[in-house]
């Protein structure tokens, strides 16, 4: 059997990732055929590690393993002017201030180099797996950067987000933060959770693994020594509410 695994929402969390990466190399060990990864959006966020999030991908992108878009906090940082000298225009937008310091840091930290490949992302991602057409977005194929798609609904409301796609077999989504696997008369509906940022206080950080030929789903938890990125975060000076987040989830 072959498999894709399916990565969103890292949000700058580098110990996340690796705890991610590394427990794809045992199942690869244990026998799974991974042969590509796709990372739906929020590559790097509100967490502190945003530059090594990037050079952490980088040896996948060189293997031409993987496929990434942009998410929200991404397309933030990639509307930023080229030439700007700073990143002021996150003050003007209508998000939390938590948000818009730990952007503001974001877009410092990743330097012109890697604010040009953050740019250099697709919002949208198509590609053949196996037999299957899939289709990827962050939000929803009708709002790709801001819109949300529910966990636990019913096969109607999956049908309707899958419409507009429906000529592909798969819908790749990274909203919202928990797994969602719904299989609808047009396709399938996958979203594999959140890796960096906690869905929630009392659930686990998740990616997915998919099987080329079958679609059969299989959601992977991961758990990585947090107190590692809050002593990061502390150090940043980034605010307390990123610490809070980071134990419970969204607010």
């Amino acid at each position: 059997m072959t498999y894709v695994a399916v990565l969103a929402n890292i949000n700058g969390n580098l110990p996340a990732l690796t705890k991610a990466l590394e427990k794809i190399e045992e199942l690869k060990e244990e026998g799974y055929n991974i042969e590509k990864y796709y990372i739906l959006g929020n590559i790097v966020g509100l967490f502190p590690y945003p530059r090594e999030v990037l050079d952490a991908l980088d040896d996948l992108l060189r293997d031409n393993k993987v496929m990434m878009i942009r998410g929200k906090f991404d397309q933030i940082i990639a509307a930023s002017d080229p030439h700007a000298e700073g990143p002021d225009y996150i003050d003007r937008l209508d998000i939390p201030e938590h948000e818009k310091t730990a952007l503001k840091y974001t877009w410092e930290k990743l330097g012109h180099e890697g604010r040009e490949s953050i740019r250099d992302l697709p919002v949208y991602l198509v590609d053949r797996m196996g037999k299957n057409d899939i289709f990827g977005v962050y939000g929803s194929p009708m709002d790709p950067l801001n819109g949300e798609i529910l966990p636990d609904q019913p096969t109607s409301y999956y049908e309707t987000i899958m419409r507009p796609v429906k000529d592909y077999e798969v819908l790749f989504v990274s909203s919202p933060r928990y797994p969602v696997n719904a299989m609808t008369r047009y396709g399938r509906v996958v979203c594999p959770g959140s890796l960096g940022h906690p869905p929630g206080r009392e659930h686990k950080e998740t990616f997915a693994l998919v099987d080329v030929d079958t679609l059969h789903t299989k959601f992977i938890e991961i758990d990585y020594d947090k107190k590692i990125v809050e002593e990061r975060i502390k150090r940043e000076n980034l605010p307390e509410e990123i610490v809070r987040i980071l134990y419970r989830g969204k607010p």
